[in-house]
């Protein structure tokens, strides 16, 4: 099959939407989202977290809790397919979180079991590496490996800017502007 028929086009076009929807599932804290991203058998090597589906949407969920900002960019999608039904995909992904002090342990699994102290801001440059498989019409993740190439902690300032009354702030949930939106237009 030429990688670049449009059937193959549509087949990359639905990967790439599929890792978009895994930052927003992510940075939201949409557990369903999460898990729509992977088949259920699928594997995630996480550095921290080794283990399946459900496991992740547990450290994620327990990780995340005390996180109030957090911000996947993923770019450099790579698309090479085995077969008519399995890709290999290799994503750039920067994430930007910050930690509050009370956090402190939750960044301690990503920087090497050290708490930072005070207020913290992790950013990361690194890779998801992933098998991709469609089933039923359906391109989703069997197996992920992350493959750390960077990361930065950064003290957060005591005059770090804030939030601004009346503008329209992120949250990590189903109240977030993304989501009223979908409501309002009828986008499920």
């Amino acid at each position: 099959m030429n990688d670049y028929s449009p059937e193959r086009i549509a087949d990359r076009m639905q990967i790439q939407d599929t890792m978009y929807r895994w930052c927003r599932s992510v940075d939201r804290l949409d557990f369903e989202a999460m898990r729509k991203c992977f088949h259920p058998e699928a594997l995630d090597h996480h550095g921290a977290f080794d283990g399946n589906v459900d496991g992740l949407v547990d450290w994620i969920t327990n990780r995340h809790r005390g996180i109030p900002f957090s911000m996947h960019a993923v770019s450099n999608l790579l698309i090479e397919f085995a077969g008519p039904d399995l890709a290999l995909v290799e994503t750039y992904v920067r994430t930007t979180q910050r930690y509050p002090a009370d956090a402190a342990q939750a960044l301690a699994q990503l920087a090497g079991g050290k708490a930072p102290e005070g207020a913290t801001d992790l950013l990361t440059c690194s890779r998801y590496v992933d098998r991709f498989e469609r089933r039923a019409g359906e391109w989703k993740i069997l197996s992920r490996t992350l493959v750390a190439d960077w990361k930065q902690v950064v003290p957060v300032a005591a005059n770090a800017p804030q939030a601004v009354p009346g503008w329209e702030s992120g949250q990590r949930n189903q109240n977030d502007f993304i989501f009223r939106e979908r409501r309002a237009l009828g986008i499920a």
